[in-house]
């Protein structure tokens, strides 16, 4: 049954790695006690981003399912490596399978672009394995040409001298959001979750908390063109390929299905990445759902119910909308 009182917000330390990790809880009082949690990993390259920036439609999907959403925050890079990423990860996802103090919660683990990275690793390393991951523009693996060849990447680099002064911060969370508009605010869902159509989310303020320098993001791109990233998360990336070899069966068996959403136009996580990881996966695995000449987290600022219509007449939230479709189905009770 959907929900139909309004949705909260409530924030929580999940765990203590250096510095305190924070996430957010999306949920309502009416939601049972032991169904899904959907535990979701912010954008922004590993190396900026907030936990505030959730897509209004998957807050939406959560709440019309009763299914809490905990948006995690995670160290950033290069103050952590990979090990660093995957005891965050871990985590939030202990806190997750836990939440509401039910040990056995099934848990989705999805992500937006980098995020993603930190559900492929907990799918990777982690038992129980999810119930099913969401990639949303995602990155699923650094171990691909796309990450370490600088000339597929455009034309303009980034100098050590831009970016130095990042790579000797003391550690720290992503605390300030890619994109203002991508901030989530409860109040633009009515209670059984739609679309609120008096919410304006013009000349609002995120936390005052978030105060990180967005120039941080440069970091990406300087390492993108360094072909560095593999680098500092060889230890947890098992690679596009990973299926491969005698024990391709058994690991195929245990892992979840994944479901990708990609812009064809994406420029910063090239759309082969995922589809070379779908293939890899094999269909009974791996859904693909792809939008018609779309960038990189085209969807970040909608509602399901909204529209979004290219040159070709296609809307491109269909989708957002197929990949909701395909969720549901693997998840449902047998």
């Amino acid at each position: 049954m959907a929900a139909k009182v309004p949705l909260r917000k409530s924030t929580h330390v999940f765990a203590v790695h250096e510095i305190p990790l924070e996430c957010d809880v999306y949920d309502a009082f009416d939601y049972p006690n032991d169904g899904i949690v959907f535990l979701y990993f912010h954008p922004g390259g590993l190396v900026c981003g907030s936990r505030i920036a959730v897509p209004p439609w998957l807050v939406q999907v959560c709440h019309q399912r009763k299914w809490p959403l905990v948006s995690a925050s995670y160290r950033l890079l290069p103050q952590v490596n990979g090990d660093g990423l995957l005891d965050d990860a871990r985590a939030a996802y202990e806190f997750a399978r836990s939440l509401g103090s039910h040990t056995e919660r099934r848990v989705i683990v999805g992500g937006g672009s980098a995020g993603f990275f930190l559900a492929t690793i907990i799918a990777h390393h982690l038992t129980p394995k999810p119930a099913a991951l969401l990639s949303i523009s995602g990155i699923p693996t650094f171990r691909h040409r796309f990450f370490n060849s600088s000339t597929l990447l455009p034309p303009d680099p980034v100098y050590e001298m831009d970016v130095e002064a990042y790579m000797v911060e003391p550690v720290a969370v992503g605390r300030s959001p890619y994109d203002p508009l991508a901030v989530f605010y409860v109040d633009s869902l009515l209670p059984d979750g739609s679309k609120n159509p008096d919410f304006a989310s013009a000349g609002r303020q995120p936390p005052s908390n978030n105060d990180q320098d967005q120039n941080r993001g440069l970091l990406y791109d300087y390492w993108l063109y360094e072909n560095a990233f593999i680098t500092m998360v060889d230890s947890v990336d098992l690679g596009f390929d990973w299926t491969a070899g005698k024990q391709q069966e058994s690991k195929l068996e245990e892992w979840p299905v994944t479901i990708f959403i990609q812009g064809s136009s994406d420029l910063d996580v090239s759309p082969h990445v995922c589809a070379d990881v779908a293939s890899a996966l094999g269909p009974e695995k791996a859904i693909y759902c792809a939008a018609s000449s779309q960038d990189h987290l085209f969807e970040a600022h909608k509602f399901l119910e909204d529209h979004q219509i290219d040159e070709a007449g296609q809307d491109c939230m269909d989708a957002v909308r197929k990949a909701v479709a395909e969720l549901d189905k693997v998840v449902a009770p047998n």
